[in-house]
């Protein structure tokens, strides 16, 4: 259900236990499930940003994810402030993979990142993962931009967000 666009307190209602035992169940289902690439190369990986509040509001969290449409797979993720750090902690993610080209926009964090030889900057060539961030908003409720449902805790939302990536990697698309 949380997968499904329903919060915390709608799955702890309709299947009859408490919101403790949904987030434990998350948070325990996220540890057995492993997202990581099933290839070694890659052609081209878009990356991009998509942020969230955590706790509060006034507290901004941010998701920075590699994606390959070509495989329609999302190969990395982690969470952080938006700065060259958290692009750093991802590039170390995706570090063994062969990739020829990173994609993405002109956030100055990636360019200071990113090895300008294997760059290209543009919203042309990160068309494909503005759209899995659509499927983001629509599938974590908690993700979803004009909504009073956040994460209380940072765990509770990467746990979440690393099931529902675990999930998408696992089915092929239906287009």
């Amino acid at each position: 259900m949380q997968l499904r666009g329903s919060g915390i307190r709608d799955t702890a209602l309709v299947q009859g236990v408490s919101p403790a035992t949904v987030l434990r169940c998350v948070v325990s289902a996220s540890l057995n499930a492993v997202a990581k690439p099933k290839k070694r190369y890659y052609p081209q990986v878009q990356i991009d940003e998509l942020w969230m509040y955590v706790a509060k509001k006034q507290k901004k969290v941010w998701l920075l994810y590699a994606y390959c449409y070509q495989t329609d797979e999302i190969l990395a993720f982690t969470m952080g402030k938006r700065n060259s750090k958290t692009v750093r902690n991802l590039l170390l993610k995706l570090k063994g993979l062969e990739i020829d080209w990173y994609l993405t926009d002109s956030w100055k964090a990636f360019k200071e990142v990113l090895p300008y030889y294997k760059h290209l900057i543009g919203k042309q060539f990160t068309k494909a993962i503005e759209g899995v961030n659509t499927w983001f908003r629509t599938t974590i409720r908690r993700l979803n931009r004009r909504t009073t449902c956040f994460s209380k805790k940072l765990i509770y939302l990467y746990a979440t967000i690393k099931l529902a990536i675990c999930k998408r990697n696992q089915h092929a698309s239906y287009i």
